[in-house]
Protein backbone atom coordinates (compact mmCIF):
# COMPACT_ATOMS: atom_id res chain seq x y z
CA UNK A 1 0.00 0.00 0.00
CA UNK A 2 1.91 3.27 -1.20
CA UNK A 3 -0.05 5.55 1.04
CA UNK A 4 1.05 7.65 3.72
CA UNK A 5 -0.92 9.65 6.77
CA UNK A 6 -0.79 12.75 4.71
CA UNK A 7 -1.67 11.42 1.73
CA UNK A 8 -4.67 9.08 2.27
CA UNK A 9 -7.66 11.68 1.50
CA UNK A 10 -9.61 8.33 2.07
CA UNK A 11 -8.58 6.71 -1.13
CA UNK A 12 -8.69 3.24 -1.45
CA UNK A 13 -5.23 1.95 -1.30
CA UNK A 14 -3.48 0.96 -4.70
CA UNK A 15 -1.29 -1.92 -3.65
CA UNK A 16 1.51 -3.51 -5.94
CA UNK A 17 2.83 -7.28 -5.70
CA UNK A 18 4.47 -9.62 -8.21
CA UNK A 19 2.57 -11.30 -10.70
CA UNK A 20 4.36 -14.63 -9.99
CA UNK A 21 3.97 -14.13 -6.31
CA UNK A 22 -0.04 -13.26 -6.90
CA UNK A 23 -0.32 -16.02 -8.78
CA UNK A 24 1.73 -18.63 -6.46
CA UNK A 25 -0.77 -16.85 -3.42
CA UNK A 26 -3.80 -18.21 -5.30
CA UNK A 27 -2.45 -21.36 -6.41
CA UNK A 28 -1.44 -21.85 -2.82
CA UNK A 29 -5.63 -21.00 -1.45
CA UNK A 30 -7.08 -22.89 -4.50
CA UNK A 31 -4.78 -25.82 -3.77
CA UNK A 32 -6.01 -25.68 0.55
CA UNK A 33 -9.56 -25.10 -0.36
CA UNK A 34 -9.59 -28.17 -2.86
CA UNK A 35 -7.60 -30.42 -0.43
CA UNK A 36 -9.04 -33.80 -0.36
CA UNK A 37 -12.16 -32.65 -2.22
CA UNK A 38 -11.09 -34.94 -5.61
CA UNK A 39 -12.48 -31.85 -7.59
CA UNK A 40 -9.42 -29.96 -8.60
CA UNK A 41 -6.82 -31.35 -11.15
CA UNK A 42 -3.87 -28.75 -12.03
CA UNK A 43 -1.98 -29.59 -15.25
CA UNK A 44 1.73 -27.44 -15.35
CA UNK A 45 3.70 -27.40 -18.78
CA UNK A 46 0.76 -27.80 -20.66
CA UNK A 47 -1.38 -25.56 -23.38
CA UNK A 48 -5.12 -25.70 -24.86
CA UNK A 49 -4.70 -26.56 -27.83
CA UNK A 50 -8.59 -26.37 -28.56
CA UNK A 51 -11.98 -26.17 -27.38
CA UNK A 52 -15.49 -26.45 -28.46
CA UNK A 53 -17.25 -24.49 -27.15
CA UNK A 54 -20.96 -25.66 -27.20
CA UNK A 55 -19.99 -29.14 -25.56
CA UNK A 56 -17.53 -27.65 -23.32
CA UNK A 57 -14.77 -30.24 -24.23
CA UNK A 58 -11.08 -29.08 -24.47
CA UNK A 59 -7.70 -30.68 -25.57
CA UNK A 60 -4.65 -29.96 -23.74
CA UNK A 61 -1.46 -30.43 -25.20
CA UNK A 62 1.75 -30.85 -23.30
CA UNK A 63 5.23 -29.94 -24.37
CA UNK A 64 5.87 -30.20 -28.45
CA UNK A 65 4.77 -33.94 -29.22
CA UNK A 66 1.19 -34.75 -30.78
CA UNK A 67 0.78 -37.57 -29.41
CA UNK A 68 0.62 -35.98 -25.79
CA UNK A 69 -2.68 -34.52 -26.83
CA UNK A 70 -5.24 -35.01 -24.21
CA UNK A 71 -9.17 -34.87 -24.27
CA UNK A 72 -10.73 -33.52 -21.18
CA UNK A 73 -14.48 -34.60 -20.12
CA UNK A 74 -17.35 -31.64 -20.81
CA UNK A 75 -17.02 -29.14 -18.68
CA UNK A 76 -20.04 -26.95 -17.80
CA UNK A 77 -18.27 -23.65 -18.07
CA UNK A 78 -14.86 -22.92 -19.58
CA UNK A 79 -12.93 -19.67 -18.23
CA UNK A 80 -10.42 -18.10 -20.95
CA UNK A 81 -7.68 -16.16 -18.83
CA UNK A 82 -5.40 -17.34 -21.41
CA UNK A 83 -4.12 -13.41 -21.92
CA UNK A 84 -3.64 -11.51 -25.03
CA UNK A 85 -2.96 -14.76 -27.86
CA UNK A 86 -6.14 -16.45 -25.93
CA UNK A 87 -7.14 -19.66 -27.71
CA UNK A 88 -10.23 -20.11 -25.67
CA UNK A 89 -10.97 -16.34 -27.69
CA UNK A 90 -10.16 -17.60 -31.48
CA UNK A 91 -11.86 -20.85 -30.55
CA UNK A 92 -15.25 -18.73 -29.73
CA UNK A 93 -14.58 -16.42 -33.38
CA UNK A 94 -14.09 -19.48 -34.81
CA UNK A 95 -17.16 -20.95 -33.85
CA UNK A 96 -19.30 -17.70 -34.48
CA UNK A 97 -18.71 -15.32 -37.37
CA UNK A 98 -20.74 -12.42 -35.87
CA UNK A 99 -18.08 -12.53 -32.88
CA UNK A 100 -15.50 -10.03 -33.03
CA UNK A 101 -12.27 -8.92 -32.01
CA UNK A 102 -9.72 -5.91 -32.31
CA UNK A 103 -6.34 -7.02 -31.68
CA UNK A 104 -3.93 -3.94 -32.49
CA UNK A 105 -0.37 -4.37 -31.31
CA UNK A 106 0.80 -0.94 -29.98
CA UNK A 107 4.32 0.99 -31.15
CA UNK A 108 7.24 -0.52 -29.38
CA UNK A 109 8.86 -3.12 -27.58
CA UNK A 110 9.48 -3.44 -23.97
CA UNK A 111 11.67 -5.60 -21.37
CA UNK A 112 11.18 -5.97 -17.36
CA UNK A 113 14.19 -5.10 -15.31
CA UNK A 114 14.01 -6.28 -11.13
CA UNK A 115 16.41 -3.93 -8.94
CA UNK A 116 17.58 -5.15 -5.32
CA UNK A 117 16.18 -1.83 -4.33
CA UNK A 118 14.84 1.55 -5.11
CA UNK A 119 16.85 3.68 -7.63
CA UNK A 120 17.82 6.24 -4.76
CA UNK A 121 16.74 9.37 -6.67
CA UNK A 122 13.18 8.25 -6.72
CA UNK A 123 10.80 8.27 -4.11
CA UNK A 124 10.84 4.65 -2.51
CA UNK A 125 6.61 5.43 -1.70
CA UNK A 126 5.65 6.26 -4.89
CA UNK A 127 5.15 4.49 -9.18
CA UNK A 128 7.74 6.61 -11.32
CA UNK A 129 6.93 6.99 -15.11
CA UNK A 130 10.07 8.41 -16.63
CA UNK A 131 11.00 9.78 -19.95
CA UNK A 132 14.37 8.44 -21.88
CA UNK A 133 16.44 9.31 -24.30
CA UNK A 134 15.05 8.81 -28.13
CA UNK A 135 11.39 8.15 -27.52
CA UNK A 136 11.99 6.15 -24.73
CA UNK A 137 10.82 5.52 -21.10
CA UNK A 138 10.70 3.83 -17.94
CA UNK A 139 7.58 2.68 -15.54
CA UNK A 140 9.42 2.43 -11.96
CA UNK A 141 7.40 1.25 -9.03
CA UNK A 142 8.66 -0.18 -5.92
CA UNK A 143 8.27 -3.42 -4.56
CA UNK A 144 8.60 -5.75 -1.15
CA UNK A 145 11.73 -6.92 -2.35
CA UNK A 146 13.11 -3.65 -4.28
CA UNK A 147 12.05 -1.97 -7.51
CA UNK A 148 10.95 -3.32 -10.61
CA UNK A 149 11.38 -1.31 -14.23
CA UNK A 150 9.46 -1.64 -17.26
CA UNK A 151 11.72 -0.13 -19.85
CA UNK A 152 9.96 0.56 -22.91
CA UNK A 153 10.98 1.77 -26.63
CA UNK A 154 10.67 2.06 -30.25
CA UNK A 155 12.53 0.11 -32.87
CA UNK A 156 14.01 1.82 -35.76
CA UNK A 157 14.70 5.02 -33.98
CA UNK A 158 17.31 6.78 -35.04
CA UNK A 159 18.86 7.25 -31.48
CA UNK A 160 22.98 7.43 -32.66
CA UNK A 161 25.44 7.88 -31.19
CA UNK A 162 23.86 5.86 -28.65
CA UNK A 163 22.62 2.26 -30.06
CA UNK A 164 18.73 1.69 -30.11
CA UNK A 165 17.85 -0.61 -27.04
CA UNK A 166 16.76 -3.36 -29.38
CA UNK A 167 20.14 -4.04 -30.49
CA UNK A 168 21.01 -5.02 -27.48
CA UNK A 169 20.44 -8.91 -27.13
CA UNK A 170 22.64 -11.50 -26.10
CA UNK A 171 25.38 -11.12 -28.10
CA UNK A 172 25.62 -7.76 -26.47
CA UNK A 173 28.55 -7.88 -24.05
CA UNK A 174 26.90 -6.88 -20.37
CA UNK A 175 29.21 -3.61 -20.00
CA UNK A 176 28.08 -2.07 -23.29
CA UNK A 177 24.41 -2.99 -22.28
CA UNK A 178 24.92 -1.32 -18.58
CA UNK A 179 26.07 1.65 -19.63
CA UNK A 180 23.38 2.29 -22.48
CA UNK A 181 20.72 1.93 -20.39
CA UNK A 182 22.55 4.10 -18.21
CA UNK A 183 22.80 6.92 -20.93
CA UNK A 184 19.57 6.42 -21.62
CA UNK A 185 18.29 6.89 -18.19
CA UNK A 186 20.47 8.68 -15.91
CA UNK A 187 17.58 9.14 -13.07
CA UNK A 188 17.74 5.29 -12.35
CA UNK A 189 21.54 4.90 -13.33
CA UNK A 190 22.95 3.77 -10.05
CA UNK A 191 19.99 0.96 -9.76
CA UNK A 192 21.50 -0.09 -13.72
CA UNK A 193 24.23 -2.45 -12.68
CA UNK A 194 25.76 -5.53 -14.47
CA UNK A 195 22.89 -7.93 -13.10
CA UNK A 196 20.27 -5.16 -14.40
CA UNK A 197 21.91 -5.53 -17.57
CA UNK A 198 22.26 -8.97 -17.64
CA UNK A 199 18.28 -9.29 -17.33
CA UNK A 200 18.17 -6.75 -20.12
CA UNK A 201 20.34 -8.53 -22.97
CA UNK A 202 19.28 -12.50 -21.79
CA UNK A 203 15.61 -11.21 -21.91
CA UNK A 204 13.44 -11.27 -25.02
CA UNK A 205 11.73 -8.09 -26.01
CA UNK A 206 7.91 -8.27 -25.79
CA UNK A 207 5.21 -5.94 -27.59
CA UNK A 208 2.23 -4.88 -26.23
CA UNK A 209 -1.75 -5.21 -27.62
CA UNK A 210 -4.59 -3.82 -27.42
CA UNK A 211 -7.39 -6.57 -27.26
CA UNK A 212 -11.39 -5.49 -27.64
CA UNK A 213 -14.74 -7.81 -27.77
CA UNK A 214 -17.93 -7.60 -28.80
CA UNK A 215 -19.36 -10.40 -26.43
CA UNK A 216 -17.16 -12.38 -23.78
CA UNK A 217 -18.78 -15.50 -23.73
CA UNK A 218 -20.53 -18.03 -25.73
CA UNK A 219 -21.85 -21.21 -25.13
CA UNK A 220 -19.85 -23.03 -22.32
CA UNK A 221 -16.89 -20.69 -23.08
CA UNK A 222 -15.83 -17.32 -21.02
CA UNK A 223 -13.30 -14.35 -21.13
CA UNK A 224 -11.91 -12.68 -18.52
CA UNK A 225 -9.11 -10.18 -17.93
CA UNK A 226 -6.46 -10.01 -20.99
CA UNK A 227 -8.21 -12.20 -23.27
CA UNK A 228 -11.40 -10.43 -23.23
CA UNK A 229 -10.08 -6.91 -22.98
CA UNK A 230 -6.32 -5.66 -22.58
CA UNK A 231 -5.01 -1.96 -22.75
CA UNK A 232 -1.12 -3.06 -23.76
CA UNK A 233 -0.45 -1.83 -19.97
CA UNK A 234 -0.83 1.44 -20.81
CA UNK A 235 -2.94 1.80 -17.80
CA UNK A 236 -1.68 -0.15 -15.12
CA UNK A 237 -5.31 -1.63 -14.44
CA UNK A 238 -4.89 -4.76 -16.23
CA UNK A 239 -4.70 -7.16 -12.84
CA UNK A 240 -7.03 -4.97 -11.03
CA UNK A 241 -9.05 -5.56 -14.05
CA UNK A 242 -9.05 -9.35 -14.27
CA UNK A 243 -9.66 -9.84 -10.56
CA UNK A 244 -12.92 -7.42 -11.02
CA UNK A 245 -14.01 -10.38 -13.93
CA UNK A 246 -13.31 -13.02 -11.77
CA UNK A 247 -15.06 -11.45 -8.67
CA UNK A 248 -18.03 -10.68 -10.76
CA UNK A 249 -18.23 -13.98 -12.74
CA UNK A 250 -18.00 -15.55 -9.31
CA UNK A 251 -20.81 -14.22 -7.81
CA UNK A 252 -22.78 -13.88 -10.55
CA UNK A 253 -22.35 -18.30 -10.34
CA UNK A 254 -23.01 -18.57 -6.93
CA UNK A 255 -25.93 -16.38 -6.87
CA UNK A 256 -27.92 -17.02 -10.15
CA UNK A 257 -27.02 -20.55 -10.84
CA UNK A 258 -26.93 -21.41 -7.05
CA UNK A 259 -30.76 -20.12 -6.98
CA UNK A 260 -31.70 -22.59 -10.64
CA UNK A 261 -31.07 -19.85 -13.45
CA UNK A 262 -28.44 -21.49 -16.51
CA UNK A 263 -25.23 -20.95 -17.13
CA UNK A 264 -26.07 -19.52 -20.27
CA UNK A 265 -28.08 -17.23 -18.73
CA UNK A 266 -25.66 -15.83 -16.05
CA UNK A 267 -22.65 -15.74 -18.42
CA UNK A 268 -24.96 -13.09 -20.76
CA UNK A 269 -25.22 -10.89 -16.99
CA UNK A 270 -21.39 -10.96 -17.15
CA UNK A 271 -21.09 -10.28 -20.56
CA UNK A 272 -23.29 -7.43 -20.14
CA UNK A 273 -22.05 -6.19 -17.11
CA UNK A 274 -18.30 -6.69 -18.27
CA UNK A 275 -18.19 -5.59 -21.61
CA UNK A 276 -18.97 -2.04 -20.98
CA UNK A 277 -16.18 -1.82 -18.33
CA UNK A 278 -13.44 -3.08 -21.21
CA UNK A 279 -14.39 -0.61 -23.68
CA UNK A 280 -14.06 2.53 -21.45
CA UNK A 281 -10.97 1.00 -19.87
CA UNK A 282 -9.39 0.93 -22.93
CA UNK A 283 -11.25 4.32 -24.35
CA UNK A 284 -9.33 6.09 -20.93
CA UNK A 285 -6.13 4.39 -21.59
CA UNK A 286 -5.48 5.22 -25.07
CA UNK A 287 -7.16 8.60 -24.75
CA UNK A 288 -9.63 10.29 -27.19
CA UNK A 289 -9.34 8.93 -30.60
CA UNK A 290 -8.84 10.91 -34.24
CA UNK A 291 -12.55 11.16 -34.80
CA UNK A 292 -12.96 13.66 -32.16
CA UNK A 293 -10.57 15.79 -33.90
CA UNK A 294 -7.76 18.31 -32.68
CA UNK A 295 -9.23 20.24 -31.34
CA UNK A 296 -10.94 18.42 -28.92
CA UNK A 297 -7.79 16.42 -28.09
CA UNK A 298 -5.95 19.41 -27.82
CA UNK A 299 -8.79 20.51 -24.84
CA UNK A 300 -8.58 17.30 -23.16
CA UNK A 301 -4.86 17.44 -22.47
CA UNK A 302 -4.87 21.06 -21.30
CA UNK A 303 -7.90 19.79 -18.93
CA UNK A 304 -5.79 16.69 -17.84
CA UNK A 305 -3.12 19.06 -17.23
CA UNK A 306 -5.13 21.49 -15.48
CA UNK A 307 -6.96 19.24 -13.22
CA UNK A 308 -3.71 17.11 -12.26
CA UNK A 309 -2.45 20.98 -11.02
CA UNK A 310 -5.95 21.79 -9.14
CA UNK A 311 -5.84 18.39 -7.56
CA UNK A 312 -2.50 18.78 -6.10
CA UNK A 313 -4.52 21.71 -3.98
CA UNK A 314 -7.73 19.68 -3.16
CA UNK A 315 -9.75 21.10 -6.02
CA UNK A 316 -11.50 18.96 -7.92
CA UNK A 317 -10.76 15.04 -8.97
CA UNK A 318 -7.20 13.55 -8.89
CA UNK A 319 -5.74 12.95 -12.01
CA UNK A 320 -7.33 9.88 -14.21
CA UNK A 321 -4.62 7.32 -13.75
CA UNK A 322 -5.19 7.78 -9.50
CA UNK A 323 -8.95 8.01 -10.33
CA UNK A 324 -8.48 4.38 -11.87
CA UNK A 325 -6.16 2.98 -10.01
CA UNK A 326 -7.85 4.19 -6.25
CA UNK A 327 -11.65 4.63 -6.30
CA UNK A 328 -14.77 1.75 -7.23
CA UNK A 329 -16.11 4.06 -9.60
CA UNK A 330 -16.93 1.54 -12.85
CA UNK A 331 -14.75 2.77 -15.46
CA UNK A 332 -18.01 3.10 -17.56
CA UNK A 333 -19.31 6.02 -15.79
CA UNK A 334 -16.23 7.46 -15.38
CA UNK A 335 -15.83 7.40 -19.14
CA UNK A 336 -19.22 8.72 -19.35
CA UNK A 337 -18.36 12.02 -17.30
CA UNK A 338 -15.86 12.28 -20.37
CA UNK A 339 -18.19 12.12 -23.46
CA UNK A 340 -17.33 16.27 -24.37
CA UNK A 341 -13.67 14.83 -24.78
CA UNK A 342 -14.58 11.26 -26.09
CA UNK A 343 -17.92 11.14 -27.83
CA UNK A 344 -20.69 9.68 -26.61
CA UNK A 345 -20.16 6.26 -24.95
CA UNK A 346 -22.83 3.88 -26.08
CA UNK A 347 -25.43 3.10 -23.15
CA UNK A 348 -26.40 0.04 -21.78
CA UNK A 349 -29.06 -0.80 -24.26
CA UNK A 350 -26.62 -0.82 -26.90
CA UNK A 351 -24.36 -3.05 -25.41
CA UNK A 352 -27.14 -5.31 -24.64
CA UNK A 353 -27.99 -5.67 -28.35
CA UNK A 354 -24.63 -6.33 -29.16
CA UNK A 355 -23.73 -9.45 -27.17
CA UNK A 356 -26.92 -10.36 -28.17
CA UNK A 357 -26.21 -10.48 -31.85
CA UNK A 358 -23.33 -12.48 -30.67
CA UNK A 359 -25.12 -15.28 -28.87
CA UNK A 360 -28.68 -15.48 -29.92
Amino acid sequence: DLRTPEDNNGLEPSLLIYQSDLCSAMLDHLESNQEGAGKLKISFQSRLKSLDTSTGVATLQSGDAERSVEELPAADLVAGCDGVNSVVRASIAAANPAFEVEQTKLPGSFKVLRFPQMPSKLDPSAVHAIPGKGSTSAFVEPTARGACALINWRDGVDTKPLPNLGELKETSSVDQARETLASYFPLIEDAIDQDAAQQFVNQKASQASTVKCNSYHLGRAVLLGDAAHCTGGVSGQGCSSAMKDSVVLAELLQHHVGSGRSVAETLAMYSRQQVPEGHALLDLSLGPGQEVGPVKKALYGVASFAGTLLSKVGIGDPPLQTLLTTCLTPFSEIRRDRDFFFGDFPKQEDFDEMIKKVTS
